[in-house]
């Protein structure tokens, strides 16, 4: 039979009590469905029984619809790491980035301990003999005594046999001279001989003359420049690592200190070549010539000592121990006083070059290292590298003077005879400063990294050595304006002038 039609709801009753759970009974025919009466309101829930035997298994309904996602649980410990796979092959190396811009220079650091002195090298040859010096005054011409009076003649007799010459008899005095006789007539002029092939001219002019000679630290060589065209005309091979250089302008030779080699090249200034070659201590820096003397004084760095050179013989006569890592020298002809910076030891010792002794000492430097003298003031001009200063010394009693405020690491120093100006290289600030006095006046900027310095006396220009741009500056020395800046060697260092 059909089923009827569903009817209305009813409210649920209450919940009876659950009755205990009978024993399953066989399981019967299924009726047919009846119509479904109107659901009572739900009772209480009663208590539970015990549950019963588990029927035999339905059949499985269908899947409902599935329900809304729960929310995620919590994430699980991590598991242990997996074992490392096999490493991929190598990619492509990438272009190369473009090069960044080059930072300033940094400070310079301290300097490092002194090295244990290195053996002494084998003894050069001797090198060529020096100039012949200028002849002494010839000395006065002595009483010339009294005429003894002249014997008679005697009879000439008849000519014999000439005998062999004998020995020359010593001159005898002169006698009166006798009276004038008359003048006899003049014979006539002989015919003129042909004129003699003329001879090759003279050179009247040094070839020396307004040269400026640059030492080049990584060429290990020597550029000359001539003063009237601020050009290079030749390139000396010298030894390694020159430094200093130093000129004599009476003998025309000029000294330059090879640091590595602890040698000093002799250069003539005519032929622009190398004639000598003289070992000296560790590490020679600077060096100074005294023209008066023809001696040459060459600082050792790492020996602490002052070689003495003897400029006829090129030979080492004498070693002056100084302070603590001596670098700059200087000399006053006038006063014959040497003036030796000593680095380390923050001193300056001075030297009399007449006796080649200590007679003084003086303090109060900071990391010194060029010096310069001011013959026409007797005052003493040292850089102090470590606090951007130059400090001035009365050369009469040795006292500091001034110490005025110049440059990032000062290095050399040089002065101008005939303005009485003092220029000091700044190698921190890549300019120079200008001094008068006590008194600085103008900076000048430059090229990089400048050390050394030298005055042209002839022509009141200033050079500068630019260690890392392989220049040398050219100043004004009137307008302290840059004229031009001369390319070099490698490396420059050491500047000197012959004029």
């Amino acid at each position: 039979m059909s089923n009827g039609a569903t009817g209305p709801t009813g409210t649920t009753g209450a919940t009876g009590a659950t009755g205990a759970t009978g024993t399953t009974g066989a399981k019967g025919s299924t009726g047919a469905i009846g119509a479904t009466g109107p659901t009572g309101t739900t009772g209480a829930t009663g208590a539970t029984g015990a549950t019963g035997t588990t029927g035999a298994k339905g059949s499985t309904g269908a899947i409902g619809a599935t329900g809304p996602t729960g929310t995620t649980g919590a994430t699980g410990a991590t598991g242990a790491t997996g074992t490392t796979g096999a490493k991929g092959s190598t990619g492509a190396i990438g272009a190369t980035g473009p090069t960044g811009a080059t930072g300033t220079a940094g400070v310079a650091g301290a300097t490092g301990a002194t090295g244990v002195t290195g053996s002494t090298g084998a003894t050069g040859s001797t090198g060529a003999t020096g100039t012949a010096g200028v002849a002494g005054a010839t000395g006065a011409t002595g009483v010339t005594g009294s005429t003894g009076a002249t014997g008679p003649t005697g009879a000439t007799g008849t000519a014999g046999v000439a005998g062999a010459t004998g020995a020359t008899g010593g001159t005898g005095s002169t006698g009166a001279t006798g009276t004038a006789g008359v003048a006899g007539a003049t014979g006539a002029t002989g015919v003129t001989g042909s004129t003699g092939a003329t001879g090759a001219s003279a050179n009247t002019t040094p070839t020396s003359i307004n040269r400026i000679y640059v030492s080049n630290a990584n060429s290990n060589t020597v550029s000359v420049i001539n003063g009237f065209t601020n050009s290079v005309i030749t390139s000396i091979p010298v030894g390694t690592q020159p430094a200093g250089v130093a000129v004599n302008s009476i003998t025309n030779r000029i000294y330059v200190a090879n640091t590595i080699s602890s040698t000093v090249s002799v250069i003539d200034g005519v032929t622009n070549t190398v004639i000598a070659t003289i070992n000296v201590g560790t590490l020679p820096i600077y060096l100074a010539v005294n023209t008066n003397t023809n001696r040459i004084y060459v600082v050792a760095s790492a020996a602490n000592v002052v070689y003495v050179i003897n400029g006829n013989t090129n030979l080492v006569v004498n070693l002056i121990p100084v302070g603590d890592n001596p670098i700059g020298i200087a000399i006053n002809p006038i006063t014959n006083h040497i003036y030796v910076a000593n680095q380390i030891g923050n001193t300056l010792t001075i030297i009399d070059s007449v006796t080649e002794t200590v007679i003084s000492t003086t303090s109060g430097f900071f990391t010194p290292r060029g010096v310069a003298v001011n013959r026409n003031t007797n005052a003493i001009y040292v850089a102090n590298s470590a606090n951007g200063t130059v400090t001035v010394v009365n050369g009469i009693n040795f006292s500091i003077v001034a110490a005025p405020g110049v440059g990032t690491i000062p290095e050399t120093v040089d002065t101008n005879p005939i303005t009485n100006a003092i220029y000091v290289t700044n190698r921190g600030g890549n300019n120079i400063t200008v001094i008068e006095g006590v008194t600085v006046v103008t900076s000048t900027t430059v090229a990089n990294f400048p050390a050394g310095v030298a005055v042209n006396p002839l022509t009141n220009a200033i050079y500068v050595a630019n260690g890392s741009n392989n220049t040398v500056s050219v100043i004004n020395g009137i307008t302290n304006t840059l004229l031009l800046n001369i390319g070099v060697g490698l490396s420059p260092f050491g500047v000197a002038v012959n004029p």
